[in-house]
């Protein structure tokens, strides 16, 4: 009688079960939840009453001691938030910041014979370092007025300056023959996430594999488990069950995920909803006029569609099951080494040792993966997504930019011809292995 789906049933129950499984299952929604909300939190939060004093020895930004004619353009913007001072010297900016008198921080513009407009400001705190939304608000405003004094000292307007920092040019990339975009940075970000979720899934669950079987031959329960139930059964059940409970754990993981970001948003939806306005308020603030402001913004508005068109090009019919492929033989052919891995182990010191061979050709393929997203067609990117060692990570960088059918044909044949392979190597190791101790499998013919 076969007795896999037994095993499969008792590993997955028994993986299901577990504290540890639930505890994991709870704690990589809520931190992954949290990397989303907390540079929210802190980009949004009101940040104390900051004044900064303003030693400006050039007069080019508003100096007590040349004011420029008093130009309203040169000098600091006090906001709710960072209340601007001038002071006529260092000095005296550093006698108001040692009495605590509310000043945090000074800003020293030095002025030189030899420049005819500063280059170098210097930031003074004492004790506590400015917060980052002061620093970033000094450097914004520095730039602001060094930017309007040279297209004056110029005589370019705030129209030309517009069009020439929002003047570019869209390079296209295309197939000459379809005429079909190409689309590659949309491509290679799809490619990367493809591969890294596969070679991690694998690496995830074939540990697991290797780690059961590890503890179940170091406690010796093996022993009776194997007098009712094969080898190659007990192996392939393992590799089976140890595959449902992580798609259980990964299918929570996304639900749970996303019901804690949305509890997140709706608990809070006064930050969230500020956040989008607080940007635009950013943007006005820094990119001057209303005619620099909407033609930058239109540049920004064209690459959203083009990135929906990107998204839109992109053949999902072709990459889910393909990738659904790769990742079932992909994680089955690695979990049955995994398991040979661990059958040959006494000690999780073994298990480093014996699943190096075994995990050296996909960490070859991630060392190698910019050179293949540089060229997805290339000698290297073929060779390597036809391997069935490497295939399943390889080939998910390719197909979002399209691969022949041949080396897509040929890639899932020989990882299917290899998984039987791999599978009675697999099982003569363990089968070999699982009953002695401190003894290697040796192969010969009986």
């Amino acid at each position: 009688m076969n007795n896999i789906p037994l095993v499969i049933r008792r590993e997955y129950v028994t993986r299901v079960r577990k504290k540890s499984f639930w505890i994991l299952t709870l704690i990589v929604p809520i931190l992954l939840a949290l990397v989303y909300a907390i540079p929210i939190y802190l980009a949004l939060a009101p940040i104390e009453k900051t004044v900064v004093m303003v030693v400006d020895e050039s007069g080019v930004f508003g100096g007590l001691d040349r004011d420029d004619e008093g130009r309203s353009d040169s000098r600091f913007n006090s906001t709710d938030e960072i209340e601007y001072r001038y002071a006529a010297t260092l000095d005296y900016a550093r006698r108001e910041l040692d009495s605590d008198d509310g000043v945090t921080a000074i800003v020293y513009i030095r002025s030189r014979a030899s420049e005819a407009l500063p280059t170098d400001a210097c930031l003074y705190y004492k004790r506590d370092l400015p917060p980052q939304q002061v620093r970033s608000d000094v450097d914004r405003q520095l730039q602001r007025t060094l930017r309007n004094r040279l297209l004056q000292a110029h005589g370019i307007s705030d129209d030309e300056y517009a069009m020439i920092t929002g003047t570019k040019i869209n390079l296209r990339t295309q197939d000459l023959e379809t005429g079909r975009e190409a689309f590659t940075e949309v491509k290679t970000v799809l490619g990367l996430v493809l591969a890294l979720l596969i070679y991690m899934a694998i690496f995830m669950f074939g540990s697991q594999v290797m780690r059961g079987v590890v503890e179940e031959k170091s406690n010796r329960i093996v022993e009776v488990i194997i007098c009712s139930v094969k080898p190659f059964h007990l192996m392939m059940g393992k590799v089976i069950g140890i595959a449902l409970v992580g798609l259980t754990q990964f299918m929570l993981w996304v639900l749970l995920t996303g019901v804690a970001v949305v509890g997140i948003q709706l608990s809070n939806s006064d930050i969230f909803s500020n956040a989008t306005a607080k940007h635009e308020i950013t943007e006005i603030a820094t990119k001057g006029n209303e005619a620099t402001l909407q033609l930058q913004n239109s540049a920004d508005m064209a690459d959203v569609p083009q990135l929906v068109e990107g998204i839109a090009s992109i053949d999902f019919g072709v990459i889910v099951p393909v990738f659904f492929f790769f990742f079932v033989f992909g994680y089955l052919l690695y979990a049955t080494l995994f398991a040979a891995a661990g059958a040959m182990s006494d000690t999780d010191t073994d298990t480093s040792i014996f699943s190096l061979p075994v995990t050296i050709p996909l960490l070859a393929v991630i060392l190698l993966m910019p050179a293949m997203l540089e060229a997805p067609s290339g000698t290297l990117s073929q060779v390597l997504s036809i391997i069935p060692f490497t295939s399943p990570v390889a080939m998910m960088m390719r197909v979002p930019f399209g691969v022949p059918l041949w080396e897509l044909w040929l890639s899932m044949a020989l990882l299917i011809i290899a998984f039987p392979l791999c599978t009675w190597l697999a099982a003569k190791i363990y089968r070999t292995s699982i009953l002695r101790y401190n003894i290697l499998a040796k192969f010969r013919k009986k």
